[in-house]
């Protein structure tokens, strides 16, 4: 009888973390396509300055393709995430900002334009600046996450340094 006291203690004990999951879930399932869009890119941001590139893979359609300013088109996600490693495979610390211009959700699509600032820093000390402009088309899937599909990057000579978000506190 003790036994099966303790265990049904067990079970109510579990409901109220049950109930956190189920609110958890509730939360995500009400964020809003843009939201979930701004979601993705400061996920994103924190996988690519951290140098852990491998997360990001589930993040790209299998087809996706990024074609950055200055480098041919790269094809598939393997192409994309070997191109995102090569500043952590070469010692380089990256840090990016986005402003967002335009989010455009259009059924199983959405279409982003965001100026960004991108620093590399190499290992001797030297720092590299960029900034442009991006458009990125991602696609919704069957599970209702939005995956990157096409990522098309330019340096603009209307995006300057002077421009760049403050870092978040």
């Amino acid at each position: 009888m003790k036994r099966a006291i303790f265990i049904a203690a067990a079970l109510v004990a579990l409901i109220p973390s049950t109930s956190i999951l189920a609110r958890a879930h509730h939360v995500s399932a009400s964020m809003t396509d843009t939201q979930k869009i701004e979601a993705w890119g400061v996920k994103w941001k924190r996988q690519l300055e951290a140098g852990d590139i491998e997360p990001l893979r589930d993040m790209y359609e299998p087809d996706a393709i990024l074609m950055s300013n200055g480098s041919p088109p790269q094809v598939g996600v393997d192409a994309i995430l070997a191109f995102l490693t090569r500043n952590k495979t070469a010692g380089n610390a990256v840090t990016i900002d986005f402003a967002n211009e335009e989010i455009v959700i259009d059924k199983d699509r959405a279409y982003l334009t965001a100026k960004y600032w991108m620093t590399i820093t190499i290992p001797s000390g030297s720092v590299i600046d960029v900034m442009g402009r991006s458009f990125l088309v991602y696609k919704k899937g069957a599970d209702d996450s939005w995956r990157l599909w096409r990522d098309i990057d330019n340096q603009a000579p209307d995006i300057l340094t002077e421009g760049r978000p403050a870092p978040a506190s």
